[in-house]
């Protein structure tokens, strides 16, 4: 009897944590996949900035990466606010990079062409790393010398940056990206670089979209008060469950106990 009774009573806890699994498991989807350490970061801040709730764990489909979850009710607006934060950047292959790549015949031009991507994408990861800069774009004009046009002036190297930036005030001036453009090309002058500043306006953030801590959940105001109805509820359930529990305990044990008493006195009657 004990053995039939320890299964029955280990059946609804078994039912029970598998739909809390499958709960976990429907509530959270990826946003963002294949994200270095440093990019998933930056998501979850412009998420939860942004009053969504959101969870960083490792990729399990990329070694050494990391994956971004949302709730799957908050997945298109957590799309909206990473496209509009530029998240995740886009990759900007180094000068290790793009010299990394082997060509069957390499040529002056394409080794001035992997030098000046190289330089560009090095360019934007020192941008990008500024706080406050939402997105940034580096071009870079550099004329190929030609021996054979000596006498010909030389044309002068050129670039042009954009960059994307949250709040009105950008968070480094432009003559400093001059600067920093210049220093990384050879015979590039301050005043060759053209910069293009472009404020990005932050989303409204709703008041219902404030998040809040609800024990160890994080969840939105707005989310907070339904929440607490339905714990209590499950409370109230269980307290209910424990007390039916109980009661059928105790009339079990009084015609248990009825039962003993009976047989006793049929068994003194007998003698």
């Amino acid at each position: 009897m004990k053995e039939r009774g320890d299964h029955s009573a280990g059946a609804p806890r078994a039912v029970l944590a598998l739909f809390g699994a499958l709960f976990l498991t429907g509530c959270n989807v990826p946003i963002a996949v294949g994200l270095d350490e440093s990019d998933a970061n930056h998501a979850v801040v412009a998420l939860e900035r942004n009053g969504l709730a959101a969870d960083k764990e490792r990729d399990p489909d990329s070694e050494g990466h990391w994956r971004v979850s949302v709730a799957r009710d908050d997945a298109s607006s957590a799309a909206g606010v990473l496209s509009s934060e530029s998240l995740p950047p886009p990759a900007s292959p180094g000068l290790l990079d793009t010299f990394g790549q082997s060509s069957m015949v390499p040529s002056r031009a394409s080794e001035q062409a992997k030098f000046v991507a190289g330089t560009a994408g090095e360019l934007e990861r020192s941008l990008r790393s500024l706080d406050g800069v939402v997105s940034v774009r580096v071009h870079l004009a550099i004329p190929v010398s030609d021996a054979l046009a000596a006498e010909e002036a030389p044309l002068q190297p050129s670039a042009s940056v954009l960059l994307r930036h949250r709040g009105a005030a950008p968070p480094i001036a432009s003559y400093d990206v001059q600067r920093l453009v210049a220093g990384a090309v050879p015979g590039l002058s301050p005043a060759q670089v053209s910069v293009v500043l472009v404020p990005v306006a932050s989303p409204g953030r709703l008041a219902e979209r404030e998040l809040s801590r609800f024990g160890p959940v994080t969840v939105t105001r707005g989310s907070v008060f339904p929440l607490r109805g339905i714990v209590g509820s499950a409370l109230l359930v269980n307290l209910g469950l424990l007390a039916a529990l109980l009661w059928v305990w105790a009339r079990a044990r009084r015609a248990e106990t009825n039962l003993a008493e009976q047989r006793a006195a049929e068994a003194q009657g007998a003698r």
